[in-house]
């Protein structure tokens, strides 16, 4: 008994530091640790944790940055880390976005399509390669007028495959490239946002255009180019916490891409449930619809436990022109504040053969 007030006061005192920290507009730092299962990695164990400040404490208006880091190891042997900054600056006159990423993996590969790759059984000798690989993408924007954005961006990223399973081995698109890629690029982006909280929006709409163009003139082993269109929607039912948000996303890449550079519809950000990478192709499209449901205590005011459940299809092609065949998308997720308005999500996604658990900090879109 003596220790359970002692656990209930420790969560009390914590919850007031938070509370009180976060008032004042200083950095604060939530820790995550936790089980879970996806197709492409098996299951794991993943900690991380979800770091927030404000770049200008005085400013009362400015949204909170966020930085949230995860790592895992998985039974397959995987390991990975992933970080993603979202940072507000002057105002919010200026942003700066990063993403950053590292694997070494046992993966899978399935070829390039539709239609084919669902004839590849998932196997150690059918599948399965290994591959050793790190992604940085920073992005600058500038605030044009209220909600517009003008964006310079950049990517790096390097593939090395160490081990080949017999489709690779025949494959025209991996004999392509070979084992090694590094590519480079830079571009310009356009954004409408006029979302009230970015990590977690209950109302507005996010519009993206943007384009990467890869050569050698900044020592890219591959010349091609990529344009991205991201619209998502959000709005209110009847009450604050109680969101229907939409999402449609396309990706076009033009010129000799890399297979690890293919749009690929699955993973824990898109079609979850789905192996990342069994659908691949130049041309990638998805569409998503979530209702996120904040629970209500007895006295009327949000909780901080929610949950959330989606519909989605989506589909890849070597062009727009030659789609012809969609797959469908749904899932369940947990929801628990552990920062205001920035949650832990636990989603359980469901494909048409494959399924998937999986964790994070903020909303998957």
């Amino acid at each position: 008994m003596a220790q359970d007030k002692g656990i209930k006061k420790w969560f009390k005192e914590r919850q007031a530091l938070k509370a009180q920290k976060i008032e004042a507009g200083e950095p604060f730092l939530s820790p995550l640790l936790g089980p879970g299962y996806t197709p492409e990695n098996g299951f794991l164990i993943a900690g991380g944790m979800l770091y927030t400040f404000k770049t200008n404490p005085k400013d009362s208006l400015i949204q909170r940055s966020s930085l949230p880091i995860t790592a895992f190891i998985s039974t397959r042997g995987n390991i990975g880390v992933n970080v993603k900054l979202q940072s507000f600056w002057r105002e919010d006159r200026f942003r700066l976005n990063v993403v950053a990423k590292y694997s070494d993996a046992d993966d899978d590969y399935f070829g390039v399509g539709m239609e084919e790759n669902q004839n590849i059984e998932k196997g150690d000798t059918t599948s399965l390669y290994h591959r050793h690989q790190w992604f940085l993408a920073p992005g600058f924007l500038f605030r044009i007028i209220p909600n517009l954005y003008l964006g310079v961006n950049f990517n790096l990223n390097k593939t090395k495959v160490t081990e080949v399973n017999p489709l690779m081995e025949q494959d025209a698109n991996y004999l392509q490239f070979g084992s090694e890629n590094f590519n480079s690029a830079t571009g310009l982006s356009l954004a409408y946002d006029s979302r009230d909280i970015t990590v977690n929006a209950w109302k507005g709409m996010y519009l993206r255009f943007a384009s990467l163009f890869y050569g050698s003139y900044l020592g890219s082993d591959n010349d091609y180019e990529t344009y991205e269109l991201d619209f998502r929607t959000y709005h209110q039912v009847y009450r604050e916490g109680n969101v229907i948000a939409t999402k449609l996303y396309m990706r076009a890449a033009y010129g000799d891409v890399p297979y690890e550079e293919l749009g690929r519809i699955g993973g824990g950000a898109a079609l979850r449930g789905y192996i990342k990478g069994q659908y691949r192709d130049k041309t990638a499209i998805y569409f998503m619809a979530e209702w996120r449901h904040m629970f209500l205590k007895s006295d009327g005011s949000l909780s901080k436990h929610g949950l959330a459940t989606w519909l989605g299809t989506g589909t890849v092609a070597p062009s727009l022109s030659d789609v012809s065949e969609w797959v469908p998308n749904l899932g369940v997720g947990y929801r628990l504040e552990v920062q205001p308005r920035m949650n832990l999500r636990i989603d359980f996604g469901i494909g048409r053969e494959s399924s998937g658990l999986y964790f994070g900090f903020s909303e998957a879109f």
